[in-house]
């Protein structure tokens, strides 16, 4: 697939027809909220159409040698893909199929040079010519039919993976619906969350049941997420503390999360403690092997979600608790959060840009076998106030109406090419500035290409709402390059 950014001037209309595309067909890759309204430096997959085999016809002086030559292949080549029992006899009209290219149609229009044509598809003027029998390539004509030869490309090669959903358990019906639109790309559906008390109760959704049952329906192993959420709506730290350093909550902590594995039939856990004091670090690690020592002997999956870091750091907040070493050793995945670098506290930057999360993979595979980790991918944004200030946070959108965002305001999107990631500023109706940072097309097809690099067991997606669950595009580009295991 392709990816095209959109430029001053364009229309939606008028790229679907560069690419000989229908507007629906570019639509439905993208989900643009409004076509009639693009966002310059907007970044549109262009869907790849089925290939179709370059068709050449044979004309007055051609031979087999000539477009050979012409077409970088070999008069064996051709003869075997047209049948040719002898290749010194070609008939003028004769439609021979060319091995290794490809065709797309073109209509021109007003104002078309072949030269600016030749040049969006990467080809030359004058082999359009020949191919068209255009005596003067200065001669084109608005409505004319024209073929575009194309070399042929090397496909992807998509790599085998597994791959991680979390969801909002609290929006059911949400949940369900993307589900079903989307469970071929997940082996796992993570529902968040399972809150752990003082005591070692989890607190149980009543939507527990439907979301266990949307996920099997799509053969997508569901993972109960425990937390160390507390009553301030955040992860507490002494929550953490208490449910590991005594040993009767601790136990009842694990007797309570196999309970809830067997009655409702999950695959497995997910554990997700977050903001933990760097010096419970051992008490995490004993947790995490008891906890391991119930459930994998009993064929559950025991998972973590692990906050990103390039180095040890024993000391630091919020990273220091996690022994990436020990924990790789005990689990069966570790899902590493590579996102939230920007996040709403601000200052305003890329959430998950890729030279960061390129650190912390390289330190995490050198601790974790690579087939144990999954590189975590936001489906979200952020939109901050200007100037942004501890006290005035961010607030988040979705990877489909950002968009909205952007043309409402008439914005330009930038791309910045250390993190990858795009990013625009606009004022709204109140005067009030902002700078918003997301993910596109561009960015996530960064993130899928690094994943495969480091061999990692996988990717997993994180997302603040259940619809949309990202963006069609992303979908896209996951499938030509991944091939989920379930």
């Amino acid at each position: 697939m392709e990816i095209y950014v959109v430029q001053s001037g364009d229309t939606f209309y008028a790229i679907a027809q560069r690419y000989g595309l229908t507007t629906a067909q570019l639509q439905a890759a993208n989900e643009i909220p409004d076509p009639a309204k693009l966002a310059v430096g907007q970044a549109l997959l262009i869907p790849t159409p089925t290939a179709v085999a370059l068709s050449y016809t044979v004309r007055s002086g051609d031979t087999l040698y000539q477009l050979a030559q012409l077409f970088g292949t070999t008069v064996s080549a051709i003869a075997q893909a047209n049948s040719i029992s002898n290749p010194a006899q070609i008939a003028v009209g004769q439609v021979l199929t060319i091995p290794g290219w490809s065709q797309s149609q073109y209509t021109v229009r007003s104002g078309d040079t072949l030269y600016q044509i030749s040049s969006r598809y990467n080809t030359t003027a004058s082999l359009i010519a020949r191919v068209n029998g255009i005596a003067n390539p200065a001669l084109i004509y608005p409505g004319q039919v024209l073929t575009i030869p194309q070399p042929g490309t090397a496909a992807v090669t998509p790599t085998s993976i597994e791959s991680i959903a979390y969801f909002q358990i609290s929006g059911i019906s949400r949940l369900e619906q993307s589900v079903a639109q989307l469970g071929q790309y997940f082996t796992y559906g993570a529902l968040f969350h399972y809150p752990v008390s003082a005591t070692g109760t989890l607190t149980i959704s009543a939507n527990t049941q439907r979301a266990v049952t949307a996920l099997w329906n799509q053969n997508v192993k569901p993972l109960a997420v425990i937390t160390n959420w507390g009553a301030t709506g955040t992860f507490e730290s002494e929550l953490a503390r208490t449910i590991m350093s005594d040993p009767a909550v601790k136990s009842q902590t694990i007797a309570n999360t196999l309970a809830l594995l067997n009655s409702y039939q999950f695959a497995g856990v997910n554990v997700d403690f977050e903001n933990m004091y760097p010096e419970d670090r051992p008490l995490y690690n004993s947790f995490i092997s008891d906890l391991a020592a119930a459930l994998r002997p009993r064929g559950y999956t025991v998972s973590l979600a692990v906050a990103p870091k390039a180095a040890d750091l024993p000391n630091a907040s919020w990273v220091g608790a996690f022994d990436y070493a020990t924990l790789g050793s005990l689990v069966d995945l570790v899902f590493i959060m590579t996102y939230e670098w920007g996040w709403v506290g601000g200052p305003p930057m890329a959430i998950s840009p890729i030279n960061q999360v390129r650190r912390v993979l390289t330190y995490a595979v050198s601790q974790i076998p690579a087939a144990k980790v999954m590189q975590g991918v936001p489906l979200y944004g952020y939109d901050w106030p200007i100037p942004q200030t501890p006290e005035r946070l961010a607030a988040t959108v979705d990877l489909v109406n950002v968009y909205t965002l952007a043309t409402d305001y008439n914005a330009a999107i930038q791309y910045d090419t250390t993190s990858q990631a795009p990013w625009f500023r606009y004022t709204d109706t109140g005067g009030q500035q902002h700078e918003v940072w997301f993910d596109d097309a561009r960015s996530v097809t960064v993130k899928y290409q690094t994943a495969q690099e480091f061999g990692l067991r996988g990717v997993g997606f994180w997302s603040p709402i259940n619809q949309p669950y990202g963006f069609t595009a992303n979908w896209l580009i996951f499938d030509e390059r991944f091939n989920v295991s379930k």
